[in-house]
């Protein structure tokens, strides 16, 4: 048995077990923005870093490989939506008319496995443009208690196959209890991570957009992504220190 055959034997051992795991949470996580990734192991790209190696940069050099986008509504007027925006970016929306709720999510970033006898360092680069938006209506409602309610949140997040976070950074977190808003935001952090031998690594953006309301209320929330540029580059040894997430207007 090749090395690739393994890896897709044991890929296919860990997504039954994964998709059995996931069933049994479902319902579980709510409004959260969703972090569980999967890629069969036969499908991530092996990479064998040394420090002089080019850095990877998607989607400069390469797609990203792990684009993933699910929506869903209830109720009659209620809508969500998750598409691809362009080659670098996504958006979702969620809208709810009277009595439902709407939620969109997606997932963007890049997966590979770390082809190597020992640890290896790494640097990672983070770059995107962040632009969200919340409106709401109280329509012919008549009882104040009868809010709608939105929210908005977006993660970068770095993990291995093994399901180790190794990185979590919160980017974008509203909702409609703060009223009306529309926030651009532009964020740019280096981390530095230490990669395990014959280990499987994610870099992802996580976004998420959700809106309820009761009868006679009207939501809408808005996330898009725009610029997303993420650089994967080697180190022999880590960065004396990280520097912090940055975001502006």
């Amino acid at each position: 048995m090749t090395r690739k055959d393994l890896k897709r034997f044991v890929g296919v051992c860990v997504l039954g077990f994964l998709a059995s795991l996931e069933l049994s949470l479902t319902g579980c996580s709510g409004g959260t923005v969703e972090t569980n990734v999967r890629m069969p192991a036969a499908e991530r790209p092996d990479v064998t870093p040394v420090a002089s190696a080019e850095p990877i940069r998607i989607p400069g050099d390469i797609a990203f490989n792990y684009p993933r986008f699910s929506s869903g509504q209830e109720g009659p007027a209620s809508r969500g939506s998750a598409v691809a925006a362009g080659n670098a970016g996504a958006t979702c929306f969620a809208e709810s008319k009277g009595d439902g709720k709407a939620w969109g999510a997606f997932q963007l970033g890049y997966a590979f496995d770390h082809q190597a006898t020992k640890p290896s360092h790494c640097i990672v680069r983070v770059r995107l443009t962040a632009k969200e938006s919340a409106t709401s209506s109280p329509g012919s409602a008549t009882d104040p208690a009868k809010k709608p309610e939105g929210s908005v949140n977006l993660i970068f997040f770095m993990k291995d196959s093994m399901g180790l976070t190794i990185k979590e950074e919160s980017l974008v977190t509203s909702t409609l209890s703060r009223g009306p808003q529309s926030a651009t935001t532009q964020h740019d952090f280096v981390f530095d991570a230490e990669l395990q031998p014959e280990r499987g690594y994610y870099v992802v953006v996580s976004g998420r957009a959700e809106a309820v309301s009761v009868d006679g209320v009207e939501s809408r929330v808005d996330l898009n992504v725009s610029d997303m540029d993420l650089e994967i580059r080697w180190a022999d040894q880590p960065l004396k220190a990280a520097r912090a997430a940055t975001q502006g207007p």
